[in-house]
């Protein structure tokens, strides 16, 4: 029972009660544990220099129209570093010649405030469930970080004799300000002030390569979204309104303990399919159309993001079938060039340039494949990019440069999406019978040390295993699936 408690204090499980009313899990819930929080404090404290102090603000939260409160969702660096989601929360790194100590900040105990919001910890409880040395109250921050004793005159607290400080004030502006002051205050004729730089620029970098138990979390949120987009193809049918295919797809999402979609659902039928960040699933999708559904889930803040293409009424007309060809052979192009050394860029390469070879050969486009290429022409029918990291963002940060401005080679635990798409517009120089046409088929990968596992290419995507998908949902029968 402790443990559950513990976690329950991390915001990684729901309150048994409510777990218990799910829909049973497919298979059973996952927890990241707090032992990949401490890990991946080891690995920051290892990147900053003897003497330095990192300060971590939690997210702020969102001050919306409205009078409803929309549920919190906690900064991905102060989580990565923490596990602890509640707002108006600070967190200290301080790293010594000797050791390091982990120190959080969490709100004060309010029984007015908790009978609407839910349970907060003492401090006590958080540094037992995150496993910090100490934990105080937020309204200490600031005398904690520094104070200065009246008589002497000499400073103290976590600040005190930092030779630098890396922040992330978690968009907290204010907060990142004060704590600037707070630092340049410290600074004496003998001793200037330590400098304050981002803390993102380390953490950053450590988020790029994801270790184990970051892995189970990714796997788990691809293996929920991609169930849940086959339950989208099958319900899928001439008539059907947009954000009846999204609710087949969110609602499975939350029945198997996704707490959130990583990115507001894109599910867009016939011409809304040319819109590339179309969520308004307002439409109801006719004969003949396709449906293009980007949507996935986010599981223990780890997200997924994977995008299907398939036709309304179960069967490709020919020239969407050419088209989905196009795209399909297109990503698994790039898929079979990923491999620990090869630069992303030269996987995104190799599917634009099959891409624009497809678009050449259905006479979509004139000219040469290199020019094409160079002047960028692609861009009309393309749209946009081939890949981004994924992680605790769906768009993770992450170089794609190394220092020295070259490439930088992929490495084993880097995970990001391949999405190549092809838009045709309803245009005089588009011939009229492939106008309105939107294909887009998007998977997560991850770079292992043999070469490539993708994680949601299980959810179908050849051509009749899509039309199959679609067919399945189609009369009674298959209602009780």
């Amino acid at each position: 029972m402790r443990f559950w408690f513990f976690l329950r204090l991390l915001g990684i499980v729901p309150a048994l009660g409510a777990a218990a009313g799910m829909a049973a899990l497919e298979p059973p819930p996952i927890a990241a544990p707090p032992s990949m929080f401490a890990a991946h404090r080891e690995r920051l404290l290892a990147k900053m220099p003897p003497g330095s102090v990192a300060v971590f603000k939690s997210a702020p939260v969102a001050d919306l129209p409205g009078n409803v409160d929309f549920e919190y969702r906690q900064n991905s660096d102060f989580w990565w570093v923490t596990g602890f989601g509640d707002p108006e929360a600070a967190a200290v790194l301080r790293k010594t010649e000797t050791g390091a100590t982990f120190t959080l900040f969490v709100r004060r105990k309010d029984a007015r405030r908790e009978a609407y919001d839910g349970f907060r910890p003492t401090p006590a409880e958080a540094a037992a469930a995150a496993g910090a040395q100490e934990a105080y109250l937020i309204d200490e921050v600031w005398t904690r970080l520094s104070s200065k004793d009246a008589q002497t005159g000499a400073w103290s607290g976590l600040l005190a004799g930092a030779t630098s400080v890396f922040l992330s004030d978690g968009g907290d502006k204010e907060f990142g300000a004060k704590l600037k002051a707070a630092v340049a205050e410290l600074a004496t004729a003998e001793r200037p002030a330590a400098p304050v730089t981002e803390a993102r620029e380390i953490v950053h970098e450590l988020r790029l390569v994801k270790d184990d138990e970051e892995l189970k979390l990714l796997r788990r949120a691809s293996e929920i979204s991609g169930r849940a987009h086959v339950r989208a193809m099958r319900e899928a049918a001439p008539g059907k309104w947009e954000f009846e295919i999204q609710a087949a797809l969110d609602g499975y999402c939350q029945s198997q303990g996704a707490r959130r979609m990583a990115y507001p659902s894109i599910v867009g039928s016939g011409p809304n399919a040319l819109t590339l960040h179309y969520d308004k699933s307002a439409r109801q999708a006719r004969a003949g159309e396709l449906v293009l559904n980007d949507s996935a889930c986010e599981y223990q803040y780890y997200a997924s993001d994977i995008t299907r293409t398939y036709p309304v009424s179960g069967k490709f007309s020919p020239e969407q079938r050419a088209v989905y060809e196009v795209v399909l052979a297109a990503q698994k192009t790039a898929i079979a060039a990923v491999k620990p050394g090869v630069p992303r860029s030269d996987v995104e390469n190799a599917a634009l340039r099959a891409q624009v070879e497809g678009l050449l050969r259905l006479g979509l486009m004139t000219g040469t494949l290199d020019e094409l290429i160079r002047n960028q022409a692609h861009r009309r029918l393309t749209l946009h990019g081939v890949s981004h990291w994924v992680g605790l963002d769906v768009h993770d940060p992450g170089r794609l440069a190394n220092s020295d401005g070259k490439p930088r080679p992929l490495e084993p635990g880097m995970v990001f999406t391949i999405e190549p798409g092809i838009y045709l517009p309803m245009a005089g120089d588009i011939p009229e019978k492939y106008q309105g046409i939107g294909v887009r088929v998007e998977d997560v990968v991850l770079v292992t040390k043999d070469g490539v596992d993708c994680l949601t290419c299980f959810v179908p995507k050849e051509l009749a295993d899509v039309e199959g998908a679609v067919a399945a949902g189609a009369g009674p029968a298959a209602s009780s699936n």
